[in-house]
């Protein structure tokens, strides 16, 4: 996993101390159900899903340059939706400590160039829920384009059935905008 560094953030892959961080905010309310996760219940959890992070070699730590502390994730995934080698799904989560910032659209922004230009990916995809409004103005501020919303596509951790607002980015749309 290439460590991505930009303005203020680096991207890098997880380390097991990096759970305390994570834990801060994977607890609170007001985050994991917001991207279809409930919020953790223990550091041991939290322990768990980090070694996750780390053995799917697909998830970054988002890390602040200025004092080393991880204040979310991003991944590049597998897209359920699609069957194309050559597409990922974007996924990421902003502690609510470093909310509007401009924080996630710079990671965003960084896992896409990296996405394009040293994977070679021809197209990367972004859900989000109907009710997660942060998460569909970084998508759009990013340039993505809305395809659709798929109707009761996901069911959550607590049997609710929800949809799914789904955005693409081409490669060659975002080649056009940033070469």
């Amino acid at each position: 996993m290439q460590t991505i560094v930009t303005e203020r953030l680096i991207l890098r892959e997880f380390r097991f101390q990096d759970a305390s961080d994570v834990f801060e905010y994977a607890k609170r309310e007001d985050v994991g159900p917001y991207a279809g996760w409930k919020p953790h219940e223990s550091i041991e959890e939290t322990e768990r899903i980090v070694a996750s992070f780390i053995a799917s070699g697909e998830v970054w730590a988002i890390q602040l340059k200025n004092d080393n502390k991880v204040i979310g994730s991003i991944g590049l995934h597998h897209d359920e939706l699609r069957n194309n080698l050559s597409s990922r799904s974007i996924g990421y989560v902003i502690s609510p400590f470093y909310k509007s910032k401009g924080y996630a659209k710079e990671a965003v922004f960084a896992l896409l160039h990296h996405a394009f230009f040293e994977l070679n990916i021809d197209m990367v995809s972004g859900y989000h829920f109907p009710n997660n409004y942060a998460s569909k103005r970084v998508l759009l501020t990013c340039g993505f384009k809305y395809e659709g919303t798929i109707k009761n596509a996901i069911e959550l951790y607590d049997g609710q059935l929800i949809d799914r607002c789904c955005y693409i980015f081409e490669k060659e749309k975002f080649t056009q905008r940033h070469t």
